[in-house]
């Protein structure tokens, strides 16, 4: 390698970096097929990836199982149209029903003695009673009890109310006995009026847990002329176990009852004057004194009487108005039904009343002659937990409720009390209260 001479290396300097251009036409030609070489080479990449990709896909569409994905679909569908059917099968039953109701019953039936002999008094209608435990054993709702008269608790213990007869020469009287219901019955001794022919009878109209509603008539003779006359009252057990009057008529008042003053105080005046100025006759009045509990449906209700004043010559007599109070829990305990009566009729068409329970898993529906029991919360057209039959025309006088541990107590008690012991004692009782008349 020959050494250039510093001389020609200075002018070589001198005249520029190079001695040719060093962009030259060769290096221009060999960068341009070097990128061709890599387009072409890109070109193939992608042509392979899209290949790839659309291999994948295709794969995807016919190696996919689209028919289960269509079952599923339909079976989704179908899931969904049936949603409402399930939730109806799935819905939890009626809730067990852990109440008993104690209840009593009346049925009217017309007198088969027309008085005494001679001349005709006019017959009164008497009534008999039955007493009805209706309590869960094992799970299902039985009639546990069942028996003459009307059992009713009271404070700690159980009294009995029975209705007895008694017949003499000169007419007839049927009266309400209340005792304790494990004491035996006393009988009557009444003090029967001279030479005068009469018929009597105490109706019993509603029973609670400490008092009870009766109605009181009475046939007799005034001189030549017969009449007829009524009163009614509210009484406590002890008030009712009292002596009785044989005759009321142009009596004084009987003080052996409870008045809507002695319920409500003084502040009941103005209702009662109200009550007065809407009667037509100048002769009655509304003292607060004569009333009565009633039964309208699903419900009992306070009416008031609207008696005679005292200086009228005519017989003892009242007509019934609406008391604008309602009565408190002291004499109507749990009078309460789960809806509006509207709604009950609307559910049992032909209901004519109905009791629920304090749980609210008992309901009782009056329905003709048929007492229905349902679990709370069965469908109207569902069969009834327990069916009974009434008697024809029979009335509702007493409806009492036992929760928690009571239940049992009452089947055992009210079982005792309602057995065929104490009915055989009734029956024997009213045998010998029914002499014959002589």
């Amino acid at each position: 390698m020959n050494t250039p001479e510093p001389d020609d290396f200075q002018k070589q300097l001198e005249e520029g970096p190079l001695a040719q251009k060093g962009f030259t036409s060769k290096l221009q030609h060999d960068i341009e097929q070097t990128i061709r070489q890599k387009e072409r080479s890109k070109s193939k990449v992608k042509l392979l990836l899209c290949v790839a990709g659309l291999g994948t896909v295709l794969g995807v569409v016919f190696l996919f199982p689209w028919h289960t994905m269509h079952t599923q679909s339909e079976a989704a569908a179908l899931e969904g149209k049936m949603m409402p059917a399930a939730v109806t099968v799935s819905t939890p039953p009626p809730a067990p029903i852990n109440t008993a109701l104690l209840i009593g019953l009346r049925t009217e039936h017309e007198s088969a003695s027309s008085g005494g002999q001679g001349r005709t008094l006019s017959p009164l209608r008497y009534s008999t009673y039955r007493t009805m435990l209706i309590a869960p054993v094992r799970g299902q709702l039985e009639k546990t009890s069942e028996g003459t008269g009307i059992l009713m608790p009271y404070k700690q213990n159980f009294w009995k109310i029975d209705s007895f007869t008694h017949i003499t020469n000169k007419g007839e009287s049927h009266y309400l006995s209340a005792h304790l219901a494990d004491q035996p019955v006393k009988i009557e001794r009444f003090t029967e009026p001279e030479d005068q022919e009469f018929n009597r009878v105490e109706t019993l109209l509603f029973a609670g847990n400490q008092y009870v509603s009766i109605a009181e008539s009475e046939a007799a003779w005034n001189g030549n002329a017969p009449y007829n006359a009524e009163r009614i009252w509210v009484r406590t057990l002890p008030q009712l176990k009292e002596a009785h009057t044989m005759q009321f008529y142009k009596k004084p008042v009987d003080k052996n009852h409870v008045s809507l003053m002695d319920l409500f105080g003084t502040s009941i005046s103005t209702d009662l004057a109200r009550i007065s100025s809407m009667g037509d006759n100048a002769m009655s009045e509304v003292s607060g004194q004569s009333w009565t509990v009633q039964r309208e449906p699903g419900q009992w209700v306070g009416k008031v009487a609207e008696t005679l004043k005292a200086s009228s010559s005519r017989p003892d007599s009242y007509v019934l108005r609406d008391f604008p109070r309602q009565l408190p829990d002291k004499v109507v305990n749990h009078d309460d039904i789960c809806c509006s009566w509207s709604n009950i009729k609307s559910s049992w068409p032909k209901a004519t009343d109905a009791l629920t329970s304090p749980l609210d898993d008992m309901l009782v529906i009056f329905e003709g002659d048929t007492l229905k029991f349902y679990s709370y919360g069965q469908a109207p057209g569902s069969i009834p937990q327990l069916t009974l039959d009434l008697e024809p025309g029979e009335q509702l006088v007493m409806a009492q409720w036992a929760t928690d541990h009571y239940v049992q107590e009452w089947i055992d008690k009210v079982g005792r009390y309602l057995s065929d012991e104490t009915e055989s004692r009734s029956v024997g009782l009213q045998m010998e209260a029914h002499p014959k008349p002589h």
